[in-house]
């Protein structure tokens, strides 16, 4: 069994910044793109060659979520109209090509998406932390989840985090800003399912700058 490691960018806006940094992550054989949730998951398929090979690492660029004190519906989304992304669940308005972690549940049941036991996901996009969408996964897949709850972006400096790998999970506006004053916690976190206790583990990562947490994807 082969382990795969893949990197899917999001097409749309900012998809020529996400294609360089899956290549950059993982190189350009195990780069792909992405341009809806249905796509996604097609691309999950064929890393693990219909549960021959598994994923070890996946690492997926693309937009998310502004800041809103309620949190966001989770998941992930390409550069365009908020309506045929990767979700927790569905709505009322999503386009046919929107994919749910339900889909990937039964892909994973039928044997055609498998993760590595000690397989990492890394999503990129503002604020997936900010709803249950990483627990759900860590849950769904045993995988370690690894997601920011904040505004997130390559570091900057020489050379910058977008060749390093090194990025930053911090503050945008000027409420996010206010949010964070009063405690709101705006890096990095890390989720692990226990199958003892059937329970997800918390846990904030990153290191504390100026900038905000970084972490290295890669």
């Amino acid at each position: 069994m082969a382990r795969k490691q893949l990197a899917l960018a999001a097409a749309g806006k900012d998809e020529n910044a996400f294609v360089s940094w899956a290549i950059n992550s993982v190189g350009r054989e195990n780069a792909k793109k992405w341009s809806s949730g249905r796509d996604l998951l097609d691309q999950l398929v064929q890393a693990s060659n219909r549960g021959q090979d598994c994923i070890e690492k996946l690492i997926i660029f693309s937009h998310a979520w502004p800041f809103d004190p309620n949190g966001n519906r989770g998941g992930v989304k390409i550069g365009g109209p908020d309506i045929n992304g990767f979700y927790l669940d569905r709505r009322l308005y999503d386009h046919q090509d929107a994919r749910y972690l339900g889909d990937m549940a039964q892909l994973i049941r039928a044997g055609e998406v498998r993760f590595c036991e000690d397989s990492t996901i890394i999503f990129t996009g503002c604020r997936v932390a900010s709803s249950n969408f990483p627990v759900e996964l860590a849950k769904l897949t045993g995988s370690t989840i690894i997601a920011a709850n904040g505004s997130s972006f390559p570091k900057q400096g020489n050379p910058p985090g977008d060749q390093t790998g090194e990025w930053v999970s911090g503050v945008n506006l000027w409420e996010e800003q206010q949010a964070a004053k009063e405690g709101l916690y705006v890096g990095w976190l890390k989720y692990q399912y226990d199958p003892n206790t059937q329970h997800v583990i918390e846990e904030k990562i990153g290191q504390k700058t100026k900038q905000g947490y970084v972490f290295d994807v890669w």
